[in-house]
């Protein structure tokens, strides 16, 4: 049982998807006003249940469907979010589902703050535009699933109304209705991670998809531009057994080898213990075991002695689209978001969203 909170943005001509998910059977929901199957519901306040393959709101009738007018809060025990938007809730496999339709520009001063915060006006206003771009090149992301776009750092983590601070909401203003188009014609997903080491990699090679961006080095005089960011250079230390685990092979062979790699040393595909993988795979298989914070990258070195397996590494994130620290270091010189955009996406203009 659980709760899985999903998100559709939907203002002309604009309409993406995204989805919030967290474990819960059911929600407190506070709403302007509420329809059970479009029939209205008396009340602002309703505990929403997910029971016997329905939705059941408060003492009131079952439902398929509960449709909630915004502004909305919702609360799943501890968590609590506000959304501007309406919420429609369904039943999925005795979890809560929740859809909250909103302006694809209400929903990404949170998404610029959740994934940004902190950096210097040019960069955030950088940031706007990619996630506007990632946003709207990315409906039927989780079409199977019903959905778009997730909430979480799979696509871009959303937190509602509520987490969106004043500098991103200033950035998003100033890009309005601007994204990458690639050639100038073509809605393509723009990516962005926090620190490339040097530079950056292609979506196809990283992830097997199209995506903005084409490789670009980013550094000056030899030196990274996101040299500086803290975590920047790392060590990630574990057993070959454990290893081995993680990847799902048995501890036979060498721990790692790399079988290719991009024009910064980035892993692109890599075998370990015998088992074939792509970097991103084999990034996201330690991650899922040993944090993801823990192998920050695939621009790495690795030895082995006995049974200790050392990655040393510069960079954070798979490398793809915008260099958030890189960014930061180039707004921080009088850099405008314009420019830097350029730098990642030399193969797009940006131009009103079509």
């Amino acid at each position: 049982m659980g709760l899985f909170l999903s998100v559709l943005l939907c203002a002309a001509p604009l309409q993406v998807r995204v989805l919030e998910r967290e474990q819960r059977a059911a929600v407190t929901v506070e709403a302007a006003g509420f329809r059970c199957d479009g029939a209205p519901l008396d009340g602002t306040v309703l505990e929403l249940t997910a029971a016997d393959r329905r939705i059941r709101a408060g003492t009131a009738r079952a439902c398929d469907e509960v449709r909630a007018r915004g502004p909305v809060l919702v609360r799943a025990g501890e968590l609590e979010r506000r959304y501007d938007g309406e919420l429609a809730v369904v039943n999925e496999k005795e979890k809560v589902k929740l859809v909250l339709s909103i302006d694809v520009e209400r929903y990404l001063p949170s998404v610029v703050t959740a994934e940004a915060r902190g950096l210097p006006a040019e960069a955030l206003a950088a940031q706007a535009v990619v996630s506007r771009t990632f946003a709207l090149a990315s409906r039927k992301r989780h079409a199977q699933s019903g959905y778009d776009v997730c909430d979480l750092a799979h696509c871009q983590v959303y937190r509602g109304d509520g987490e969106a601070d004043e500098a991103s909401k200033a950035a998003v203003q100033r890009t309005a209705n601007q994204v990458l188009l690639v050639g100038g014609v073509r809605l393509a997903p723009a990516f962005f991670h926090a620190a490339c080491g040097g530079g950056t990699a292609t979506a196809s090679d990283v992830f097997g998809e199209r995506g903005a961006g084409l490789p670009a080095d980013d550094a000056v005089s030899g030196h990274p531009r996101c040299e500086g960011t803290a975590g920047y250079q790392w060590t990630f230390e574990v057993s070959r057994t454990e290893l081995a685990r993680a990847v799902g092979a048995a501890p036979l062979g060498p721990a790692f080898e790399v079988l290719r790699r991009d024009a910064f040393g980035r892993a692109l595909q890599v075998r370990s213990f015998g088992t074939r993988l792509s970097g991103n795979e084999f990034l996201a298989k330690v991650g899922r075991v040993f944090g993801y914070s823990s192998l920050k990258s695939l621009v790495v070195t690795v030895s082995e002695l006995d049974d200790l397996v050392t990655f040393t590494g510069r960079g954070i994130g798979h490398g793809v689209g915008l260099c958030q620290r890189g960014a930061a270091a180039s707004a921080a010189t009088g850099e405008a978001w314009g420019s830097i955009l350029k730098r990642y996406f030399p193969d797009c203009r940006v131009l009103p969203a079509p």
